[in-house]
């Protein structure tokens, strides 16, 4: 099985393929897939006429040429005599899903009367080895995101909530999506998806918070199994807290002259920053994103995830503060400083979350000037809730203090969050 999702775009259209107009609704797909998913996806885009065999084909060679686990048509599925999206579909198909149509002409049905008009199809197309879910949308590009994501104010249901458990339990890969726009419901039975190899450590009572702990350069979770029980042990209220302590893979670090350890991105020396792994930063975010918008899916409010970690872990979650479209509950860094310091913006549609910097003032690995720069750096880039501690003594370690210190931000972040 693959590790990526793989995604056919199938616009359908007369005018549109032959350039007479520009082609709306496949961008719109591709765009609203890029927004949603959070699992790693591969596209593939096709704008063919509406002719029934070309259809065919194309479903036919998505399917079991290019292994699609997923295709998306958008286009000819009205009551006209062009419109022959369906008839293809169908033709191609070994098993219809129904409910996946009635859904979309119920969705549309809140807009407009015609929707009754609308011939929408979802099939399964399976071969000896593979298997894919087909379906037909509509053509105009609002119509496409009110099918996908439904109408939460109304409380309807889209379809794609649907979509990730449909395509698990006819052999493909897991599908994440983000939350804040479509949740993907699975039966409490189905199996979670497992994003990275992680030890998570579940409270007594039932979890309304959760932490993110993103080790250290060579290091690995098990470095900070105890660390719940000594922020609880130092006055943190953690007893309905999560701990999420992922894995880093391991992967050869240029500064260590190749020599793999387990790592969130690759580095090159930390005594100049010159030349700083942008891509590594950037999947490893892609990475976070997944960890936070799971806890979402467990029912943890977003303003209740705290993402953080020591040294190199701590880095990428200063690193992550500033992608973010929306804030979470906090993040900290411990014995860190913000890569691309210099270079990295903030998302233009957030403010940053509330930070926590702790780090030692006889640290030889992450100098204390670099910590105290990338502190002046975050407050330049719009950080108004900087919680910072200096500790004199303190090498590249966490100490007592710090673990205090850091157990009462929680306690007055939780506070503002109560449920």
């Amino acid at each position: 099985m693959n590790n990526f999702v793989k995604i056919g775009i199938v616009s359908i259209s007369d005018r549109a393929s032959t350039g007479v107009y520009e082609d709306k609704g496949g961008p719109t797909l591709k765009n609203w897939l890029n927004k949603v998913l959070l699992s790693p996806t591969v596209l593939v885009e096709k704008l063919i006429p509406d002719e029934q065999p070309i259809i065919e084909a194309t479903l036919r060679d998505l399917v079991d040429t290019e292994y699609c686990d997923l295709i998306l048509t958008t286009g000819g599925t009205g009551p006209s005599r062009r419109d022959v999206t369906p008839e293809a579909t169908l033709a191609i198909s070994t098993r219809e899903l129904p409910g996946f149509g009635e859904r979309m002409r119920a969705v549309s049905a809140y807009f407009v009367p015609t929707a009754i008009l609308s011939r929408q199809v979802a099939v399964l197309r399976e071969t000896e080895n593979h298997a894919c879910l087909i379906i037909n949308l509509p053509g105009q590009p609002k119509a496409i995101v009110e099918t996908l994501e439904g109408l939460p104010q109304k409380q309807v249901e889209g379809i794609f909530s649907s979509v990730p458990y449909c395509i698990e339990l006819i052999g493909g890969p897991s599908i994440e999506t983000d939350p804040a726009f479509v949740r993907a419901f699975r039966p409490k039975s189905a199996k979670r998806p497992q994003i990275i190899d992680a030890i998570i450590q579940e409270p007594q009572e039932k979890a309304n918070s959760s932490i993110i702990l993103l080790h250290g350069l060579g290091a690995d979770a098990t470095d900070f199994s105890s660390f719940r029980n000594e922020l609880i042990r130092l006055g943190g209220k953690l007893e309905n807290t999560r701990m999420v302590l992922p894995n880093a893979d391991y992967c050869p670090i240029s500064m260590n002259n190749g020599y793999p350890m387990r790592a969130w991105y690759d580095l090159y020396s930390l005594e100049s920053l010159q030349k700083e792994d942008e891509v590594g930063l950037e999947k490893a975010w892609h990475l976070v994103r997944r960890l936070i918008a799971e806890e979402e899916s467990r029912g943890i409010p977003r303003e209740r995830i705290l993402l953080g970690g020591f040294s190199q872990g701590g880095c990428l979650a200063l690193y992550c503060a500033l992608k973010m479209d929306r804030p979470i509950g906090a993040v900290f860094a411990l014995s860190s400083y913000l890569p691309l310091m210099h270079s990295v913006e903030p998302c233009k549609t957030s403010h940053l979350s509330p930070i926590f910097l702790g780090y030692g003032l006889e640290d030889d690995i992450v100098i204390p000037t670099l910590t105290q720069a990338s502190a002046n750096r975050l407050k330049e880039l719009g950080a108004t809730q900087l919680d910072i501690h200096a500790y004199p003594g303190l090498s590249h370690f966490v100490c007592e203090e710090e673990i205090q210190d850091f157990s009462l931000f929680i306690n007055r972040v939780l506070l503002d969050q109560n449920v």
